[in-house]
């Protein structure tokens, strides 16, 4: 009997996925959104990223090891002839991670079928809240309306995960113009991860939106700058993490620019 495998982006969605679906969970532990991604090879990789998160996040290389790798590893070992469920929201930092899982499903020989839960759109557009206001009938309604993966669908997506990894922005670009039903806004996705970056290298376009709420707002209150660059910028997908980054970001520009000055 073939076997079923849901694969998670990230762990808060594990606290209520719907008991009633058979199948191994498996957890995919990144934000690969943020941070070098280079490597020659596979254990390269790791280590790189590994090194980030302990000096970015303050996690240890050992729990990387212990907690993030074994994970994906599990996805190279799943065999053939089973049901794979992707569990992943619509917004870049929830697309980077699924392109690097589907290089790794890309490289495994053998039939599999391969589907997609999103959360339902709303007035035909991304809830960019995600899976978090559903709860478990929710979930499980998404996954009676889940979507089978074609073949181009997943050569796309690896291809995604390729130039994301390399920067090769030509490259995103050109895949981001591809038709494909069950990625809509793949061209809006990747137009934010072309504007992380301005032309001269400096305020992209997270920073001028962060920059604008709080002369906006008046306000540089972590609570009410999240929640509206949440509201504004929901394409990214960034945590709380990524949102006080970009703004020490800025703190540390702006001293630097006074401090030359």
């Amino acid at each position: 009997m073939p076997k079923t495998f849901h694969i998670l982006n990230g762990d808060a969605l594990l606290d209520f996925f719907p008991e009633i679906l058979p199948g191994e969970i498996i957890i995919a532990r990144e934000c690969l959104i943020d941070g070098p991604t280079d490597g020659e090879n596979s254990e390269a990789f790791w280590h790189v990223r590994a090194s980030f998160i302990a000096s970015e996040y303050g996690e240890e290389p050992d729990t990387y090891f212990s907690d993030v790798v074994p994970e994906f590893e599990k996805i190279t070992s799943i065999p053939p002839g089973s049901e794979v469920n992707l569990w992943f929201e619509e917004d870049l930092f929830c697309q980077v991670n699924l392109w690097f899982c589907m290089s790794l499903l890309r490289k495994l020989s053998g039939e599999y079928s391969i589907y997609l839960i999103k959360p339902p759109l709303k007035n035909e557009k991304p809830d960019w809240g995600g899976f978090g206001s559903l709860g478990r009938n929710g979930l499980a309604e998404a996954y009676l309306q889940r979507k089978p993966l074609s073949w181009d669908d997943i050569k796309l997506l690896a291809a995604l995960w390729d130039a994301y990894k390399h920067g090769d922005n030509l490259a995103l670009e050109k895949l981001g113009k591809t038709e494909t039903a069950n990625f809509p806004f793949l061209r809006e996705v990747i137009q934010a991860q072309l504007s992380r970056r301005s032309e001269n290298g400096l305020s992209g376009r997270p920073e001028k939106a962060l920059r604008a709420i709080m002369t906006e707002k008046n306000t540089t209150d972590f609570k009410t700058v999240f929640a509206e660059f949440s509201k504004r910028e929901g394409v990214y997908g960034f945590g709380d993490w990524q949102v006080e980054k970009l703004l020490q970001k800025m703190s540390d520009q702006h001293l630097g620019t006074s401090a030359a000055g």
